[in-house]
Parts: C-alpha cells; structure tokens; sequence
C-alpha cells in the first residue's frame, strides 16, 4: 500500500485580531488532537517527510501536526496540550518577529479594522465598512490585496490604511509572538522548529534573489540562535499566488530539504520536495465545520480497513 501523510496546520490557539475565536480555543485544539490521536498515527513531520522522500513505509493513516508564525500562544497553550497527549509537533518560526525587528501587518491590519473610528473609509479606489460581519469580510478583503504586494509596497500600504481607518489604542501584537527565550523553551521541550522566511513575506511576490536570500537568512539565523538544524520551511500563506516555481528554487539553494504550501490535499512518494501539501485548521471549529469531513471520513474506514 502507498505510504501518504497528512499535513495539518493551525495559527493561533486562542482569539487574535486577525484569527478571532468562538469559545475556548485550547478546549477545541484539544479536541482535534484527542480525536486524531485515536483515529490516526500522529508522527514528527520532518520524519515522515524523509521517509517519503526515500520511499520508504510510513505507519497506517500516518498525521503529522505543525504551527505557523511563532504565536505565543503556541508555547502557552498548544505545547501543553501536546505534552498531555504525548503528540510531536512543529512550529514554523519568523526571525524577525521573534527578534521584534518586524511586524505582523496582518495583525495590524485586524487591529485597525475593529478598533476603526470611522463606519467606513476609502482606500485605494474602494469602500470598506468597519463594522460587525460586513467589516470583518471588508478585513478580508483588504489583507487580500496586501497580501500580494512586496514587502515595500505592502508597508506603505498598510500605513495608509491605518490612517484612514484611524483606531483607537495600540495594536499591542507584539504581545501575540513568542521572542527567542520562548523558541528555545519549545526546543528545550522537544519540539520541532523550522523556518516561516525571515520577514513573513509573500515569497512570490519578490525577486528570486530576494527570495533565496530571505530563506537563507532565516535558516541561518535561526540554526544559530536555536543551535538545531532547519531542513523545512513553511511558505506565508501558501497558495499558487504566494509559492512559484522560483520560489521552490529558492528554497532548494537556500538549503531546505522540504517546503510546505497550504494547498489542501495529502502528500505520497510522488509528492514535489518543495510542494508539499497542509490542511489549515481553526482551533475553535470541528472537522466537519472546516470541510474536513471527507478527510476524517477516509480516516476512519482506513482505521476499520487495519
């Protein structure tokens, strides 16, 4: 039988301005991993990633678990959850976050939104109301657009945006991100790290040069701040608009052995190195409520078939 794995990925555990929750985040994550771990083999990532590449036989309904840009909440939250479960998981980092260096604009850009002093603002040729579930897609609607900028056009942006919607207080994100003490407390755990790029960009959106220097930065920095090897990155965002194929040849020369996007799927022997696939998940939503019902459902006949 082909070995496949399934790749899946969360943010936050608990509400941000950019991923809110409904109810208890740790109590849904919890019951995700609870029912992964009985309905599945929950194996450390990069592990099953080399046996893939070797051809060689992963366990039965084989689930690998990650998390994406260095929340803190991952530590505090997530990481224990983990350790109750008895679950490997990886947590993909950014430098410059964790150094403060840089900023989550799309954190920013949820701050701005719901603190907005204004019902709505024009922005680049179009309206955008603030409030309630119309204000909430608006915020969709504009990281959309931010999110395929390069960084430079992307910072002068979002300046713009936040002044127009002028809000109320201080987005506080950096409270949201773990610095380098909290990555070295995941790996002093036992928790695998790899790389999220240096800056959070939108790899695709930049030159190949900028792209491989970025992906090597990243990898170096955090080999020698966290003094373990960085064979993996997790590309921001991941869809086709964000990963190409310069991209994943950039991470080549930049040293990774694998790349993950967000394309939903599974990944087997025939899976591209640098194009593997993830399903992202909510904390606060089921299975179901994610449009996974189709991935739990092959799980569980796997389960019955042996």
């Amino acid at each position: 039988m082909t070995s496949r794995l399934t790749i899946f990925g969360w943010h936050n555990v608990e509400s941000t301005w950019c991923f809110p929750v409904s109810g208890s985040g740790v109590a849904g994550l919890e019951g995700q991993l609870r029912r992964l771990r009985r309905m599945a083999n929950v194996v450390p990532l990069e592990w099953a990633l080399d046996a893939l590449r070797a051809g060689e036989p992963l366990p039965p309904r084989a689930v690998a678990l990650c998390w994406d840009d260095g929340y803190r909440d991952n530590l505090e939250l997530a990481v224990p959850v983990l350790e109750k479960l008895e679950l490997p998981g990886t947590f993909f980092l950014v430098p410059g976050l964790l150094s403060g260096d840089d900023r989550a604009w799309w954190e920013i850009a949820g701050w701005a939104f719901a603190r907005s002093g204004r019902e709505t603002v024009e922005w680049r040729g179009e309206t955008y109301p603030t409030r309630g579930a119309a204000g909430r897609a608006a915020y969709g609607r504009a990281s959309d657009r931010l999110r395929v900028m390069t960084a430079a056009e992307r910072a002068a942006a979002l300046e713009e945006l936040v002044d127009r919607l002028a809000p109320e207080g201080a987005p506080e994100d950096g409270r949201l991100f773990l610095d380098w003490e909290g990555a070295r407390e995941m790996v002093r755990r036992g928790f695998s790290v790899g790389s999220h790029t240096m800056r959070h960009v939108t790899l695709a959106q930049e030159t190949p040069e900028d792209q491989t220097e970025d992906l090597r930065r990243s990898r170096e920095i955090l080999q020698r701040e966290l003094d373990v090897p960085i064979r993996t990155v997790a590309y921001p965002f991941g869809q086709a608009d964000a990963v190409s194929r310069d991209t994943e040849d950039a991470a080549v020369k930049a040293g990774y052995a694998h790349g993950l996007t967000t394309e939903f799927g599974w990944n087997g022997g025939t899976t591209p190195g640098t194009h593997g696939r993830r399903i992202m998940l909510d904390p606060d939503r089921g299975f179901v409520a994610t449009g996974l019902s189709r991935v739990t459902g092959r799980l569980r006949r796997l389960r019955t078939a042996g």
